[in-house]
């Protein structure tokens, strides 16, 4: 009896990947990876496998800084719960219509969008289906990128129609000036690597938490509350990017339940810092109706 190969196995892959037409690079010694036999390789004899989940780990152990980098499992599962529970798809669909006016003004033009710590891949695939739903052909490729394993591996289980990686925001594996946008929600801005990555009018949307961002779940678990401070451009300019506008996506949501209300701590930044007392405070609650509050930043490199 032949034993089936285990399902992150290469030999599952059924079909062409997605990532084949993304212009990777080796993040051992930045030559092009070219397409081989169920891997990505390159002309110095590294070789990649494409998971049979349809992503592809390109952080070697030396560039990690602990054993299992960015978001947990635990972390990945609530954030899908709460994204697909709808609660910020009037974030998403903002950031779907700023990514679509850059790519209509493109025309015809070969493109790439890179969403930059896509987590779980909620944002990334609103991004695909929107794009694809308004442009047909002419729509971008789409690479997700996180350092997280588990992030990539949901996220890869959500959309296998989509290129998805391992890999570092400070070390993103693609070939210099093609990437075209850079999506960033929430995440970690790395001008210098980005402005590396792009060319003389290519564009990045960040998206931040604004200053009254679940400002009512705040008010719950910190003694004292905090406001967040406004982003700051000196970091983007400094590496030759141009600030084109702002726009703010503020709205409310309701969380029906004590569970998606302990997902959306767990997700968050709140919660690995809320003691145990707050969390039991979180718990205890029956729903609770939240501000979304997030500022969405445009630049453009010159």
């Amino acid at each position: 009896m032949t034993t089936p190969p285990p399902p992150d196995s290469p030999l599952h892959s059924p079909r062409p990947s997605p990532l084949n037409a993304i212009p990777f690079v080796c993040p051992l010694d930045g030559q092009p990876l070219m397409p081989g036999a169920g891997s990505l390789v390159c002309a110095g004899g590294h070789s990649f496998d494409i998971s049979a989940r349809g992503y592809i780990n390109l952080l070697p152990v030396q560039f990690k800084k602990s054993r299992d980098p960015g978001d947990s499992k635990s972390m990945v599962a609530a954030r899908r719960r709460v994204l697909d529970a709808g609660l910020f798809d009037p974030l998403a669909d903002a950031v779907c219509g700023l990514a679509f006016e850059e790519f209509a003004a493109r025309g015809q033009e070969e493109t790439l969008l890179v969403d930059a710590g896509c987590g779980e891949g909620f944002y990334t695939a609103r991004l695909a289906a929107d794009l694809r739903n308004r442009m047909g052909d002419a729509a971008p490729k789409i690479l997700g990128a996180d350092i997280s394993k588990w992030a990539v591996m949901a996220a890869a289980k959500r959309s296998k129609d989509l290129a998805w990686v391992v890999a570092s925001n400070k070390r993103l594996p693609l070939v210099q000036g093609t990437v075209t946008g850079i999506t960033s929600l929430f995440g970690f801005e790395t001008w210098p690597d980005w402005a590396a990555l792009q060319r003389s009018g290519q564009f990045v949307l960040v998206v931040d938490a604004g200053p009254r961002h679940l400002i009512e779940l705040r008010e719950i678990i910190y003694p004292t509350l905090q406001v967040h401070a406004p982003p700051r451009h000196e970091a983007a300019t400094a590496n030759g990017y141009e600030l084109m506008g702002e726009t703010v996506s503020r709205f409310e949501a309701s969380v029906p339940n004590a569970e998606l209300l302990m997902d959306l701590l767990e997700m968050t930044p709140h919660g690995r810092k809320s003691t145990g007392a707050a969390r039991d405070r979180v718990a205890a609650m029956t729903g609770l109706s939240l501000t979304l509050d997030a500022v969405i930043r445009k630049y453009r490199r010159s």
